[in-house]
């Protein structure tokens, strides 16, 4: 009997939990016969629908609040339940597997922030060294994998160039394409209902310090003079209090009070909604590894800004008009083109839509993952 097991008590989903669920659900069509699913108390929910003899999930409990409770339970404890459970291969999508392993693993590095210095330097001294040291499990771990899934080639580049990788040992998978995600010619939610009279810019990221909201809102400020009917949109939670108590007295101090506006955590249709309406979509982050936002808003026609660095490029293509990061007037400059030119602005929508279709949809990353788990 052939094992797979997935090791997700080290991630939170979000972005992967679509290919995730997939898998599971195709677990018979492949060369799998059973699939052990070891995960936390906030994933536990994500397999309640699925009803199949041969799949086990397993609560780690003890894990789900201490981070050396998860390094324990995943290189101290795992190695041991993999060979009691007679798994076969081991599939960790959370960027770190056990670094001494007597089961054959595959690791799926799907962030790119704990290598890239510059990334450090918005985080508390606690925080930062608590990405210090999943970038060195994250490093060792990969090294001692039977093989590693890249999310862009922009991170196994990095990755080969920094730590003598062997190329062999790697290949690139890009995050699924959701096909909930789409052009919406009705606009329904009534989110997108209330701004829809409205020339609105929107934004969608969770509001951690290093995705540079900041200077999203200083061009806002800018573009905002001569356009006196635009709002900007900003969606996503905010975990980190000081930094969206720092956003709040930004825009304050600006007198945007009005004119910013949070929307916190939304559905998918209701972000489905707002892709498809806003005049643009603004993406601010320096360090992504091929954001799942980017794809969303370009499936869904939004005119794309973006940042020039990491895997924005390889994401976007032609579609999208970049910017440096930290340049407030280079990014104000592309807002204001954008608004000044619908011409522009449909070229842009129409080249997202074309882009976005050269994505693999997430049943068809799932596919490709289980290939490589199948050959090894």
């Amino acid at each position: 009997m052939k094992t797979l097991a997935i090791d997700l008590t080290y991630e939170t989903l979000g972005g992967s939990n679509t290919q995730i669920v997939q898998f599971v659900q195709n677990i018979g069509v492949y060369d799998f016969d059973r699939c052990i699913i070891y995960t936390n108390l906030n994933n536990l929910k994500l397999f309640k629908e699925i009803n199949k003899n041969n799949v086990s999930v397993v609560n780690v409990k003890f894990i789900y609040t201490s981070l050396l409770k998860r390094i324990l339970w995943q290189q101290l404890i795992l190695p041991f339940r993999l060979v009691f459970d007679k798994v076969s291969i081991l599939y960790s999508p959370g960027n770190i597997s056990p670094i001494l392993s007597f089961t054959k693993k595959v690791q799926w590095i799907g962030t790119i922030g704990p290598f890239e210095n510059l990334f450090y330097r918005s985080f508390s001294t606690k925080d930062r060294l608590k990405l210090y040291l999943n970038k060195i499990l994250m490093k060792y771990s990969a090294m001692t994998s039977d093989h590693v899934i890249f999310m862009s080639e922009y991170t196994f580049k990095l990755f080969v160039n920094k730590h003598n990788f062997n190329k062999k040992k790697g290949s690139v998978i890009h995050i699924g394409r959701d096909i909930d995600f789409y052009p919406s010619d009705k606009i329904m939610e009534k989110i997108a209902l209330k701004y829809a009279h409205n020339k609105f810019i929107l934004s969608v990221s969770i509001l951690y310090p290093y995705k540079n909201i900041e200077t999203l809102i200083k061009a806002f400020s800018q573009c905002v003079k001569n356009n006196n009917e635009l709002v900007l949109l900003i969606a996503g939670s905010a975990p980190f209090i000081k930094y969206h108590d720092y956003l709040l007295n930004l825009v304050e101090s600006l007198g945007l009070t009005n004119k910013v506006i949070f929307l916190g955590h939304l559905s998918k249709t209701e972000l489905r909604d707002l892709y498809s309406s806003c005049y643009m979509f603004v993406f601010t982050s320096p360090f992504e590894n091929f954001s799942h936002i980017l794809i969303e808003a370009m499936s869904c026609g939004a005119p794309v800004i973006t940042t020039n660095t990491t895997a924005m490029p390889e994401a976007c293509g032609n579609a999208a008009l970049y910017f440096d990061p930290y340049d407030v007037d280079q990014l104000s400059h592309a807002m204001n083109r954008m608004l000044l030119d619908k011409s522009l602005r449909e070229l842009c929508s129409k080249n997202s839509i074309e882009q976005s279709q050269t994505i693999n949809s997430s049943r068809e990353v799932s596919s490709r993952v289980y290939g490589i788990l199948s050959k090894h």
